[in-house]
């Protein structure tokens, strides 16, 4: 069992994030079966994540942390939670102020619907920093040595767990974690150029796509 493991479910998952950007765009009649399907969506990746973290918790009680070169490949785990949140979050806000116009139909009130994301992305985002902190602790305590493409890792699930924590920070109006969202912001980019400059080197070098030396060539 390996974080990267979640990957082939991030797709599908991330169509929430992308319904709730489209959603405000377009007029209430689309907007609501957009955010329908883009829920869908949403739940049956984060559901296909969370029976990988039973795997993944598993593993890590029976065997302990992965070996060092591999270990910042656990930062997998803290993009589920977060974009979720994220999601959630952007989807309600992208809801029309009262759907259910149709006589017999649910009648929804977006303040309300609004509320209850905030409460959930919470909740979300506290999973995300758990398993952001088992990550941090795991790659401090033992940096890999040499570059592998598990390394991209440590960016954009940390993107998505940044990005919710500052929609988080919106909603609830504390200018405190804005300010500390920013400075998040700001040690996203530059270890984007970090891991961005070691893969280069690494092919370069010939470290990475090159016959013998790729990560999988035990497997072939």
């Amino acid at each position: 069992m390996m974080p990267t493991w979640i990957l082939p479910i991030f797709p599908i998952m991330l169509s929430g994030t992308i319904a709730s950007v489209i959603a405000d765009t377009q007029p209430d009649i689309a907007a609501v079966p957009i955010l329908v399907a883009g829920l869908t969506c949403q739940g049956l990746g984060f559901s296909v994540a969370v029976l990988m973290y039973a795997h993944m918790v598993g593993r890590l009680m029976q065997s302990g942390l992965p070996n060092r070169e591999h270990r910042p490949g656990l930062f997998m785990c803290v993009g589920p939670p977060a974009f979720t949140a994220l999601a959630v979050i952007g989807m309600a806000k992208g809801l029309p102020a009262v759907a259910g116009p149709v006589p017999g139909s649910l009648f929804l009130d977006a303040g309300v619907i609004r509320t209850i994301a905030v409460i959930v992305a919470v909740f979300l985002w506290a999973l995300s920093f758990w398993w952001f902190g088992i990550a941090l602790v795991a790659v401090v305590q033992a940096p890999p040595r040499y570059f592998h493409l598990g390394w991209w890792a440590m960016v954009f699930p940390n993107t998505g767990f940044t990005l919710a924590t500052i929609s988080i920070s919106k909603e609830i109006g504390t200018e405190a974690v804005l300010w500390v969202t920013t400075a998040m912001s700001v040690m996203m980019l530059l270890l984007f150029g970090f891991v961005l400059y070691h893969n280069i080197r690494a092919v370069v070098v010939q470290d990475i796509m090159y016959p013998g030396r790729d990560e999988d060539v035990e497997d072939h």
